[in-house]
């Protein structure tokens, strides 16, 4: 036994078939990228060592390539092809774009298992746009002219991509936002969907030809094809090229516009198809604008002139169809100083005979004290937080008892009732502690009277809503 130890007998090297070295296989590493944590990913690569009895042996782990590096907010890749049976194997999949960083801002946690690692990026990176990591990543093979276009702009190696819409390239950098990318994508899509469409039709129309018009010439007559359309090329700078995409989009709008009628009749999918494309880039926006404010500092009529522009975002706060029926309404008049008023800033009509009340603060607002109250687990609410709870029921109770005044003022309550005055306060962010959370939830659970709803909630509902109507992948007939 000793003597077989010693003898330092080389252990042989585990091989490989066909099959398997088509099961992508990963090693991860924890670094930094400056003073932030990060993952590193490397891919296992193989070698013939054998091309008749196709026997493939793994190379060492420390000539793996690094496929990506991982952070919280952004990941790196270096793209290449990663199928062992295509001649251009282990060389880059984006060309001279050796680096492919996309930023996605998503605050996520990093794993240590590699085969986890490699699923969070597949479930992070933008749909449709990027190929996973058993593929090699960077940008899918339909988005190869992307790649190719902008390889034309000289001493560029690294392509970013980022939610953030603006598009730049400086310092060996090329950056073009995740949206303008999908929009391509699409167009490209689109082209060759109408290129199969050409080809399909093309190919009857040379059964047509030589074909039917043999067999029946008195019933199939050949169809006489016209020579290609001149084609005026000419350039044009940044401005005239902004003016006639301009005009072209809304040239575009008043003729679906002027053909609707027809458009319902004739095509009536691709029209809802349209709808629900206006629909999903409407909300978009709207979830852009909300991040934005989110991300600096508004005031409370910043917020309400906001929701008063969309009105979609609070009715999300209710479960049945709400209508708003007036802004700054006073459920109890001032007196003649001007003060005991009581104004409240929203009052929707639900779908029935209930009413509902919204105020609205700021995602500043505090929503528990920053001490516990006798021990360390139970947080009281904030007297922000009270003050905004007391101030609805107020709004609630004024509103009642001056039912018939309103109503006889408002005609539009003629068909509602003060039976049932619901009320809403949108004020706050949830908080990350947990124990914070616990208290917070414990006290607006027992508001029976008033929901509670932060904006983080209300954007978290939007974000849901968007994610329901991405368009889903159509599938690929040919």
């Amino acid at each position: 036994m000793e003597s077989e130890r010693g003898s330092g007998a080389a252990v042989a090297p585990q091989t490989f078939s066909d099959d398997e070295v088509m099961q992508a296989s990963f090693r991860l590493e924890a670094g930094t990228v400056g003073a932030e944590p990060a993952r590193k990913l490397f891919l296992r690569t193989y070698t013939l060592s054998n091309a008749r009895a196709r026997v493939w042996h793994a190379m060492p782990e420390e000539e793996w390539p690094l496929l990506a590096t991982i952070l919280r907010n952004r990941i790196i890749m270096r793209p290449i092809h990663a199928n062992p049976h295509a001649q251009r194997y282990l060389k880059p999949k984006n060309g001279g774009f050796t680096t492919v960083i996309y930023v996605d801002n998503f605050g996520d946690e990093l794993v240590d298992d590699a085969d986890a690692a490699a699923e969070r990026i597949e479930l992070r990176l933008a749909w449709r746009l990027f190929d996973p990591p058993r593929y090699g990543l960077g940008l899918s093979r339909n988005l190869d002219p992307v790649w190719q276009g902008l390889s034309r702009i000289k001493d560029r190696d690294i392509l970013v991509i980022s939610r953030d819409p603006g598009m730049y390239t400086e310092d060996g950098v090329v950056s073009i936002g995740t949206e303008e990318v999908d929009k391509l994508r699409r167009a490209f899509d689109r082209i060759t969907k109408n290129g199969r469409k050409l080809i399909r039709e093309t190919k009857h129309g040379v059964v047509h030809d030589d074909v039917l018009t043999r067999l029946d010439p008195e019933r199939f007559q050949r169809i006489v094809r016209a020579g290609p359309p001149l084609v005026e090329v000419r350039r044009e700078g940044s401005k005239q090229a902004l003016a006639r995409e301009r005009a072209e989009r809304q040239s575009n709008v008043k003729a679906v516009r002027r053909h609707l009628g027809e458009l319902v009749m004739e095509t009536p999918q691709e029209l809802m198809k349209l709808h629900t494309e206006i629909e999903r880039v409407t909300l978009a926006k709207m979830i852009e604008a909300f991040r934005a404010k989110l991300d600096t500092k508004v005031t409370e009529l910043h917020w309400q002139a906001f929701f008063e522009q969309n009105k979609f975002v609070l009715s999300l706060a209710f479960a049945r169809p709400v209508e708003l029926t007036r802004t700054q309404f006073h459920a109890k008049g001032s007196t003649l100083t001007g003060a005991g008023a009581q104004i409240g800033d929203f009052l929707f009509k639900e779908y029935g005979q209930a009413l509902a009340i919204v105020e609205i603060k700021t995602p500043e607002t505090y929503l528990l004290r920053g001490t516990a109250y006798r021990g360390e687990e139970v947080f009281g609410p904030h007297s922000d937080l009270s003050g905004a709870v007391t101030q609805v029921l107020f709004q609630q109770s004024e509103l009642r008892q001056r039912w018939y005044t309103h109503k006889n003022d408002n005609p539009a309550l003629n068909l509602s009732g003060a039976d049932v005055i619901r009320c809403v306060v949108v004020a706050g962010r949830l908080p990350s502690d947990s124990k914070k959370l616990r208290s917070f939830e414990v006290f607006r659970n027992a508001c029976k009277d008033v929901e509670i709803i932060t904006f983080d909630e209300l954007l978290a509902k939007l974000e849901l809503l968007e994610k329901q109507l991405a368009p889903k992948p159509e599938p690929d007939l040919f």
